[in-house]
């Protein structure tokens, strides 16, 4: 059945403008001011209301096993993401020992079906490098995932690159039109500092994140931006933090290096004060929350265009699990939810703020995020022959933040009792209504694999 939105105020990347949406077969079949319903269509009346293209949040954890527990798995986390204006994910491929990457694609793959209301993309990780053949990469980007995940920490738990393993593979994609991101902390200073804390029964959280501050990210994302420019490769820098990466970025830049980089929401609104709290082990994260004068740095990248896009990281847990931590960071399993409150924040804060403008917002949450991990054209936008993945959203609805409005899988969230004003009330994947009126009424076979083209396709970048 054909689908005719008419009343709104349609907002893309670069414009704003009052038009009607005809949509057919899963696509935008038209968009304009003079547009008439055919027979039999649904009616859709937006007036009053913002029309956005579909929220594309690309750092989202699903499944993750930390410190013995499970975060949120496929169903919980589409629910959550649909209810908040996701539309499209990109979660990660992690391989256990002995399984290559092409062996857990497959197997995530097998655990989204039949659990995921949206469509989801993977991102591939680059981990026990000893196990790893150049030709897994290729045959990745070959089947629609041109995006790999490296670390410069955690060489406990194998994740760790050394700078020739990075170099590598910055090499191997920049010449295959695919992208390496990287999380950017130093481990040795980390290290460093986490054991004098251990030694000195310092296990708090707000001891955790003393134990990684700014220039521990900064170090290492200068460190990451010098490899990808003697190799001549595009890199993204996932969850940047503080002043120092911001800082590194801008050099980077300058010098004409092709970085594009994240931050979440976290890292612009919440203050390093909340780990002091009793519960303040439940909003331990890495990079952990920061200080006044962070937040502010990362909000003028952002303004300044040195921010290409902003995800949630999201990793939902119980609070119960995150307790089991309360005494020892060492136990805390990391990460904060977040999928489910990533627009109604940015446009309440950011918007709202007077930070960003409201189409600023659409290219960060939706059409840079798509460029820049092949996504585009078909989604990202609300132009004619791209999949229907749009939001309606009341720029005017005020609600107050709960786990129970956000509908996932945490008991708990840090912007609980948060007082904002604008909500999606509706959520359409490739044509179908997943959430009508704030009710959630898509099948959980609805969401599916969404194989990739060519990485980094922004318009005068590459």
């Amino acid at each position: 059945m054909a689908i005719f939105i008419h009343g709104g105020r349609l907002v893309s990347a670069v414009d704003s403008f009052d038009a009607s949406i005809l949509v057919e077969d899963g696509r935008i079949a038209a968009v304009g001011q003079d547009l008439d319903p055919p027979p039999g269509a649904e009616i859709c009346d937006a007036s009053g209301k913002l029309v956005l293209p579909g929220v594309v949040d690309v750092h989202v954890h699903v499944g993750l096993e930390l410190r013995g527990h499970r975060s949120s798995g496929f169903e919980e986390t589409t629910r959550e993401a649909a209810l908040g204006g996701v539309t499209t994910f990109l979660t990660y491929a992690h391989p256990e020992p002995g399984e290559s990457l092409v062996d857990v694609v497959e197997r995530r793959r097998r655990e989204a079906e039949g659990r995921a209301c949206i469509d989801y993309g993977l991102h591939a990780a680059l981990v026990r490098w000893n196990e790893r053949e150049d030709d897994e990469i290729l045959a990745l980007i070959e089947s629609g995932i041109p995006s790999f995940k490296a670390y410069t920490a955690y060489s406990d738990a194998g994740l760790r690159s050394d700078d020739e393993e990075l170099y590598r593979a910055l090499l191997l994609t920049g010449q295959n039109d695919a992208i390496v991101e990287v999380h950017c902390e130093n481990e040795w200073m980390i290290d460093m500092r986490a054991r004098r804390a251990v030694e000195e029964n310092r296990l708090s959280a707000i001891d955790h994140a003393r134990s990684r501050p700014g220039y521990v990210e900064g170090e290492a994302v200068a460190a990451v931006l010098r490899a990808a420019y003697d190799a001549g490769a595009p890199v993204y820098i996932v969850h940047v933090s503080s002043g120092e990466g911001i800082e590194a970025i801008g050099e980077a830049l300058d010098l004409g290096v092709e970085v594009y980089c994240e931050t979440c929401p976290q890292f612009l609104l919440l203050d390093e004060d909340l780990l002091t709290r009793p519960d303040g082990h439940r909003y331990a994260t890495c990079p952990p929350l920061r200080t006044a004068p962070h937040r502010e740095a990362v909000w003028e990248g952002l303004e300044d265009g040195l921010v290409s896009a902003v995800a949630t990281d999201h990793c939902a847990f119980a609070a119960a699990e995150k307790d089991a931590g309360a005494e020892d960071f060492r136990k805390i399993p990391m990460g904060l939810p977040g999928v489910g409150t990533l627009l109604p924040l940015m446009w309440h804060f950011g918007v709202g703020g007077g930070r960003m403008s409201e189409n600023e917002l659409v290219d960060r949450l939706s059409t840079n995020p798509c460029e820049i991990f092949g996504l585009h054209p078909a989604k990202g936008s609300l132009a004619v022959g791209t999949d229907a993945d749009l939001v309606i959203f009341d720029p005017d609805l005020e609600r107050t933040i709960s786990p129970a409005l956000i509908g996932g899988h945490a008991d708990y969230t840090a912007y609980d009792g948060w007082e904002t004003r604008g909500w999606p009330v509706s959520t359409m994947v490739r044509g179908a209504w997943v959430v009508k009126d704030r009710q959630l009424v898509g099948s959980l076979d609805h969401g599916r694999f969404v194989p990739r083209g060519k990485a980094c396709r922004r318009p005068g970048r590459r």
